[in-house]
């Protein structure tokens, strides 16, 4: 792939911009018009092997090697299984929910899960429920780490019993302006919530609210502690916390679940693996295949989802999965097509690090293959298009290219990046991938749309 400096209007683009040419990577290559995977000649660039941290444009990597080795079509699998006996409708003994990796096991799945156990004529489960999740051979991640701030849902780390991403959704509201109202998904007894909200004059400017676990004593079960105030005026207000390890969410999401359905569970949360004697309660398929799940990663850039793909990459064979082995996968497969991508550093696969790397050149390799299989349209598709969806719906709105092209974004604190696809004016296939690291990356939102609407007008 070769290619020519970028034309003279889009240099002046980033050199009106204040950002140094240096702290730039693009790569734009027009595809040929007629075969879509025809030799490609050439492309227009700048510094296009400079390895660059792209964020979140690392998950095209992720997930379109995902799509290779699984398929699209491939569902994760979450068994639920035990070692104990049925007595006059109590389950006595240990129940094991054992992790698939599945990166979208939620509140629903549990739901059915549970309808399907007590229709087996379970009523009361008493002993252990252990959270088995030994799939991953990964330590839990530390989620305040990254940044500081471990609450937050999009540093939920992988787990292979991982459960609605591990974040609990709080709603507040008042009644009337006079009482206070709090609910969770999933839900929490009344006696592990604590409240403390007051009620403040003027609306959801003023209101202010937030959430954490906190001990309620030796022996006693931790309770979730939401505090801070509520404007009288404000219909509410909704937010999602981390609060909790994985196999502590787990049993509380499953507990939710089972009490839903009228089952009562006494039990003592343990980890570890499940016994090969188990016998198998249920066996859930879950219902979305992998390119939804894809899709879902891709439009909302989700971290979580994404780390935990990545582990699954190296999750078979009965081998416990690791980062580095599901790199060693990556590397391989994108060798298997032909991509050696040399500067390739891959963390944890979603671009929320501070030491991935790859080159424009590389991203637009990858993505130019990405149209050569029967997949192609599909792939092209879990992609936000720019002004209607994800994490591009308020972007390009109103302009030619809305619906015409399907960018994955990139965000951190000194990076922009943007790579995908666009439909050009003359009907080509575009492959384009733009990387800014800089202190001041924020700069480069306004050149890199210009560079996108050069590309769609002039091919």
């Amino acid at each position: 792939m070769k290619f020519s400096p970028l034309p003279a209007e889009i240099r002046k683009e980033i050199t009106n911009s204040g950002l140094p040419e240096s702290s730039w990577a693009v790569a734009i290559v027009p595809l040929p018009p007629r075969a879509v995977m025809g030799p490609v000649v050439s492309g227009y660039g700048l510094n296009t092997e400079v390895p660059m941290n792209p964020a979140s444009v690392m998950k095209l990597v992720t997930t379109r090697v995902a799509l290779g080795l699984l398929g699209p079509q491939f569902k994760h699998q979450t068994r639920i299984a035990t070692t104990g006996r049925l007595e006059g409708g109590t389950l006595k003994g240990d129940l094991f929910f054992q992790g698939g990796g599945d990166p979208k096991l939620v509140v629903e799945d549990l739901d059915e899960i549970a309808r399907r156990m007590r229709a087996m004529g379970i009523e009361r489960i008493e002993g252990n429920l252990v959270v088995d999740g030994t799939r991953f051979d990964e330590p839990e991640v530390d989620p305040g780490l990254f940044d500081r701030r471990p609450l937050s849902s999009y540093n939920v780390g992988p787990h292979a019993a991982m459960v609605n991403f591990k974040s609990v959704k709080i709603s507040v509201w008042s009644e009337g302006g006079r009482k206070v109202r709090i609910q969770t998904e999933p839900r929490f007894p009344e006696k592990e919530l604590t409240q403390r909200v007051q009620l403040v004059q003027g609306g959801c400017g003023n209101t202010r609210v937030s959430a954490r676990m906190e001990s309620a004593g030796k022996g006693a079960e931790p309770r979730l502690l939401v505090t801070g105030s509520l404007g009288k005026q404000c219909n509410g207000v909704d937010f999602y916390v981390s609060v909790m390890d994985h196999a502590r969410f787990a049993m509380t999401a499953f507990r939710a679940a089972w009490e839903a359905v009228g089952g009562v569970m006494k039990v003592k949360l343990q980890t570890g693996p499940t016994p090969d004697h188990a016998r198998t309660l249920v066996d859930w398929e879950s219902p979305r295949p992998l390119i939804e799940l894809v899709a879902d990663i891709n439009k909302m850039s989700n971290n979580p989802m994404t780390r935990q793909l990545f582990l699954n990459l190296s999750a078979n064979g009965g081998r416990r999965a690791t980062r580095e082995e599901s790199r060693q996968a990556v590397k391989a497969y994108l060798a298997s097509r032909g991509l050696v991508f040399p500067e390739l550093v891959l963390d944890n696969g979603s671009g929320l690090s501070r030491t991935e790397r790859i080159s424009a050149k590389s991203l637009a390799s990858l993505l130019t293959d990405g149209l050569s299989g029967p997949d192609a349209e599909s792939w092209v598709e879990t992609l936000p298009a720019a002004g209607i969806e994800g994490t591009m719906r308020n972007r390009m709105r109103d302009t030619v290219l809305e619906g015409r092209a399907w960018l994955k974004t990139g965000t951190l604190d000194d990076v922009r990046a943007l790579a995908g696809y666009i439909r050009s004016a003359e009907g080509r296939w575009v492959v384009f991938a733009a990387m800014v690291n800089d202190s001041q990356a924020v700069k480069a939102k306004p050149v890199m749309d210009a560079l996108v609407k050069w590309a769609y007008t002039y091919h």
